[in-house]
């Protein structure tokens, strides 16, 4: 379940860095705060889907987790996409990491023991 959350945390991130970086060199300054946190926030969210591959620092992994499903609610919410096929397919993609993580805590304290 470990590599499955950081498989599912390094695409979610990679798509959102992807996505929101064309949208950023397409139309500007258009909402660019919110832009620019995704942005940071999807290296983050790959940073931590790394750190569950390589099974380190479990506080990162959760975190990260916790902020894909955070964009993935104000997604969600409306606040930027109206595709409703993508945005419940990414809240999913969102959520599992979490329990994930969240089951397999053990993994985490056996490997720095």
């Amino acid at each position: 379940m470990r590599i499955a959350a950081g498989i599912l945390l390094i695409v979610v991130g990679m798509f959102l860095l992807s996505s929101f970086v064309s949208v950023l060199i397409d139309y500007g300054s258009y909402e660019l705060a919110f832009d620019l946190f995704v942005i940071i926030a999807s290296v983050f969210i790959v940073t931590g889907g790394v750190f569950c591959l390589m099974r380190k620092v479990w506080g990162l992994c959760l975190a990260s987790a916790l902020v894909t499903l955070f964009i993935m609610i104000v997604w969600l919410v409306g606040l930027r996409f109206a595709q409703t096929w993508l945005t419940w397919l990414m809240s999913i993609a969102g959520t599992l990491p979490i329990i994930f993580v969240s089951v397999r805590k053990k993994d985490w304290q056996k490997s720095q023991a």
